[in-house]
């Protein structure tokens, strides 16, 4: 019984650690959302990953001449109030602030529905 509940927990914690979006120093997490996924912040707004448009980068296993980028957009719906489109784009714009948090766009993924790594903190 001892082992069983000892593989039950290590499984839960695993579980845990695999879905990302651990929280560090003042609330800081790491999300990692597919197009169409949203989270929960603390204060109760909603991010949703909207989608990518005017991908430019290159594929993997190609040699290009331009490394390219994409316009990766997000929306943040406060709890209460209007929604706000957040704009990102891979090489001139990683960091916004808007309602209260600081976003940056870590990474995003190769193919046609990549998956986005934000770092996601209370603004200060």
């Amino acid at each position: 019984m001892t082992r069983l509940f000892a593989a039950l927990f290590s499984l839960a914690a695993l579980s845990a650690c695999a879905a990302g979006g651990g929280t560090g120093p003042a609330g800081e997490r790491t999300a990692i959302l597919k197009p169409g996924e949203s989270i929960a912040l603390s204060d109760r707004s909603q991010l949703h990953y909207l989608g990518v448009s005017n991908d430019s980068r290159c594929p993997p296993n190609v040699q290009c001449i331009r490394a390219g980028d994409a316009d990766v957009n997000f929306e943040l719906k406060p709890a209460q109030g209007e929604a706000l489109p957040l704009a990102f784009n891979t090489e001139r714009t990683t960091r916004l602030s808007a309602g209260g948090w600081d976003f940056e766009l870590q990474q995003l993924a190769p193919g046609e529905a990549p998956a986005a790594t934000l770092r996601i903190a209370a603004a200060p």
